[in-house]
């Protein structure tokens, strides 16, 4: 069977020997609108791949790692990856096996991501996605990527390994988010030639971050189980460094050199250690958000609530004033009924109005109980207006002088 583009979705190969299994695979990814070709052995898949086009290269591959005949899943990982020009295809290794060695083979052969079996459909889908969309992703970073290695690389030519390190010290506990670190984490370790994964965590929030960006599934999946190992870790050609809230993951260290492997060693643990520091602070600052913008909204709920209370206030005094006169007047119009002689309704009158002015004068009094509420409702206003500036933070670079 040919490969061939013919849906939206995209094109993806399953390769695996059980029928079962694949048949399971494709029905869910066709109902989803994906084009499917399968293979059951690794070396019809090399073949398959040989005699595509590129135009009809699949979008991702599920790569069983145990076949019962021929090469295993490893090798047929390996032989696509040399045989995939852009490096960017996506390959999610399946397996009866979850262990972290399992993981590690499947890394190191050039895995995307891992699948263990049993798997649910919802999963496949939405690696699936997940994939294809990441794989478009590197594809449109690949040029910028580029530019900023070579970058890097020339400026760490000019600095030295002192003044890189000097450099990102400067700048990591100026970031202000997590995305702006990682990013000048990658770029002051691809100034000494290397590729760094990073990995940065606080309570709210996990990033993980590659030169090519966003770590793919099988990338985090790594980082998150060597997190909880030494704090210095090595393993064939790749070194990771754990701190409370920063991973960083070296996979290509030049372990033939071994004076050169212990400045990078030296270097990262130097950059994790700034890192950590500079994690803290981003939190310490979104949190310092957080509770600004709480005490924004509290302020503003305060200043509503008195501004009705004031508001009640003055009604309740107008209403009063109007209630007492409408008392007096009513008082006087009640003499005609009573028989009073002019002397006793003069008495009853100057009695009534004397305590009505006596009242208007304790309402003139609280004058200064208006202008009290006046002066809260005022701070109120302004603490609720007051705001810290949240720049929109261009990606680091790194700078000679």
């Amino acid at each position: 069977m040919k490969m061939n583009k013919t849906t939206a979705g995209g094109l993806i190969l399953i390769v695996d020997d059980d029928p079962v299994v694949a048949g399971m695979l494709g029905i869910s990814l066709a109902a989803a609108g994906y084009e499917i070709v399968e293979a059951n052995s690794g070396e019809e898949a090399l073949a398959l791949f040989a005699a595509a086009k590129p135009g009809q290269l699949p979008d991702m591959v599920f790569l069983d790692i145990e076949m019962g005949m021929g090469i295993d899943g490893f090798d047929t990982c390996r032989s696509l990856r040399s045989a995939d020009a852009s490096g960017h295809l996506p390959i999610i290794f399946l397996s009866g096996h979850d262990e972290l060695d399992t993981r590690l083979l499947a890394y190191d052969a050039g895995g995307s991501d891992f699948m263990a079996k049993p798997f649910v459909p919802d999963e496949v889908l939405r690696k699936a996605s997940l994939a294809v969309r990441h794989k478009r992703q590197q594809e449109a970073a690949e040029v910028s990527s580029q530019t900023l290695l070579a970058n890097a690389r020339s400026a760490m030519n000019s600095l030295g390994d002192s003044g890189a390190a000097l450099q990102f010290s400067r700048g990591a506990l100026g970031c202000r988010s997590l995305r702006a670190l990682a990013q000048l984490i990658i770029e002051s370790m691809a100034a000494f030639g290397i590729a760094c994964h990073v990995q940065l965590r606080t309570q709210n929030d996990v990033l993980t971050l590659t030169l090519q960006g966003h770590g793919s599934p099988l990338e985090e999946s790594v980082i998150e189980r060597m997190r909880t190992m030494d704090r210095i870790f090595s393993f064939k050609n790749r070194l990771i460094i754990n701190y409370d809230n920063v991973s960083l993951l070296i996979t290509d260290m030049p372990i033939k050199d071994e004076e050169l492997c212990g400045r990078i060693r030296d270097q990262a643990a130097m950059i994790a250690e700034v890192a950590e520091l500079a994690v803290g602070n981003i939190e310490l600052r979104t949190d310092m958000h957080r509770r600004t913008d709480e005490m924004g909204k509290l302020a503003e709920t305060s200043r509503s609530a008195l501004e009705e209370l004031r508001s009640g206030y003055r009604g309740m005094q107008v209403a009063t004033r109007l209630e007492l006169e409408n008392l007096a007047n009513s008082i006087e119009g009640m003499y005609m009924h009573l028989g009073l002689t002019n002397r006793q309704e003069f008495t009853i009158s100057d009695t009534v109005r004397a305590s009505v002015d006596r009242v208007l004068t304790l309402f003139e009094s609280s004058q200064e109980l208006d202008r009290n509420f006046a002066g809260v409702i005022d701070s109120l206003t302004r603490a609720g207006e007051y705001k810290i500036a949240r720049e929109d933070e261009p990606a680091p670079t790194i700078e000679l002088f």
